[in-house]
């Protein structure tokens, strides 16, 4: 089993933070308050901003092209066709090659109902070969990988693992970085793909377990344990993961248990935090990293 501490060594012995640090600030989906969810607009936008890190998703075509998006399918709310269509049905991303995929539908031209105040874009599906290119401008911004591995919804964990990261390598950034995942065998896979390619793959497993239909907060909330319990099994899910450290709902912890979490030298991701208040009092807590859609209140 592999563990964090320091952390200099998860984010490639650059010194970008270190034990003492205040948390990194992480703009969720590339700032999902400001501008629609996992798009361009937003990469873009984060990245002109300077925030600590940017937190996306990415998810597979039928042709094996990484593309930034939260779900395995195209969200009905929140995409439609090229010519301004609702879509009407649940397309999976994994049955449409990349080239159909940009070039019929569009996303961000509709009013995100959990961010009313967020910029109304349409545009094609980012690709996650595009944002890499985009980072160039960004060398210390923290790259966290979020991959969306649905069993019977998209490709394999060894499919994801080598077409993220043979593309990550090949572009040879210098950022520091992390993959995280809600289920073990995707992070082993990750991991089993660096051990093969020698290539140290900093990992969190993402803790409780999230389906994309479930209601995030129904289930931290349905999830929340005392600090002896959660601790067993945040330990025990990253142990089972191989994985370097957790990133966990903020209803689903606490100072005290995040404190032990760090004891046991995990790295502590919380998401998706979204109060002023909350965001500047998590500042002083034993932490690494706070993920949220709204990153300038925490300035």
């Amino acid at each position: 089993m592999r563990r964090l501490i320091p952390l200099t060594m998860l984010l490639g012995g650059c010194g970008f933070i270190d034990a003492g640090a205040d948390p990194l600030i992480e703009a969720h989906r590339g700032g999902a308050g400001y501008w629609p969810q996992n798009s361009r607009t937003a990469m873009l936008g984060s990245i002109d901003a300077g925030y600590d890190g940017l937190e996306f998703d990415l998810v597979l075509t039928s042709d094996g092209v990484p593309v930034l998006s939260h779900d395995p399918w195209l969200h009905e709310d929140l995409c439609t066709t090229t010519a301004g269509d609702a879509l009407g049905e649940r397309i999976f991303i994994q049955d449409l090659e990349l080239a159909t995929l940009q070039a019929d539908y569009l996303c961000g031209g509709v009013q995100d109902p959990e961010s009313l105040d967020a910029e109304i874009v349409a545009e094609p599906v980012m690709t996650f070969d595009e944002l890499l290119e985009a980072m160039v401008d960004a060398p210390e911004m923290l790259f966290h990988i979020d991959v969306k591995y649905e069993p019977d919804e998209t490709p394999g964990p060894d499919v994801f693992a080598e077409e993220i990261m043979s593309r990550f390598v090949a572009a040879d950034l210098p950022n520091p970085w992390f993959v995280s995942a809600n289920l073990a065998e995707l992070v082993l896979a990750f991991e089993g793909w660096g051990a093969d390619n020698g290539v140290d793959v900093p990992s969190l497993v993402t803790w409780p377990r999230f389906t994309p239909d479930t209601s995030d907060v129904m289930v931290a909330v349905g999830n929340e344990l005392g600090a002896s319990t959660g601790l067993v099994d945040m330990v025990s899910v990253a142990d089972a993961a191989g994985a370097d450290g957790v990133s966990v709902p903020y209803q689903v912890i606490d100072r005290q248990l995040a404190a032990l979490a760090r004891s046991q030298g995990l790295f502590v991701a919380i998401w998706t935090v979204n109060d002023q208040a909350m965001l500047q009092a998590l500042q002083g807590w034993p932490i690494d990293a706070v993920v949220t859609d709204y990153p300038e209140l925490a300035r």
